[in-house]
């Protein structure tokens, strides 16, 4: 699956990228074991294990990425989890952050977004991320 260049689909509008099975907008707590986490709503496949988010407060239909597979979750976590106290606690904004991180993927800034990236794209990221000094 290539990853995203544009806002993604509504994912409940087409079959499952992975197994070609049916996707659906519901409550987070289905594939939670019956908690809601965030705004509660989410997009997943009901044959395979795959699932999105949405933005909002108030969750609108609008998904945060990718349809993910555990993989892409945990690729995106580590992301996430080396990315984000830089921009948090380092003198730099995260736009400029997004920007040198796309540019050393040689990708546009406007592209560079961890939710909307496939597995060979955060694996990439994950990477240039491990070094300590990726954002000087």
């Amino acid at each position: 699956m290539e990853s995203l260049t544009s806002n993604p689909p509504q994912w409940d509008q087409l079959p499952c990228p992975y197994c070609g099975g049916k996707v659906i907008y519901a409550t987070n707590a289905r594939i939670y074991h019956g908690r809601i986490y965030g705004n509660g709503k989410c997009y997943f496949c009901t044959h395979y294990r795959v699932s999105v988010g949405v933005h909002g407060k108030h969750a609108t239909r609008r998904p945060l990425g990718m349809i993910a597979n555990e993989r892409m979750r945990s690729l995106k976590q580590a992301c996430h989890s080396l990315f984000d106290p830089v921009w948090r606690y380092q003198p730099i904004h995260r736009g400029s952050c997004y920007r040198m991180l796309a540019n050393k993927m040689q990708i546009n800034v406007k592209q560079c977004h961890f939710g909307w990236f496939n597995e060979e794209d955060l694996a990439r990221a994950l990477a240039i991320l491990q070094d300590p000094d990726w954002w000087k």
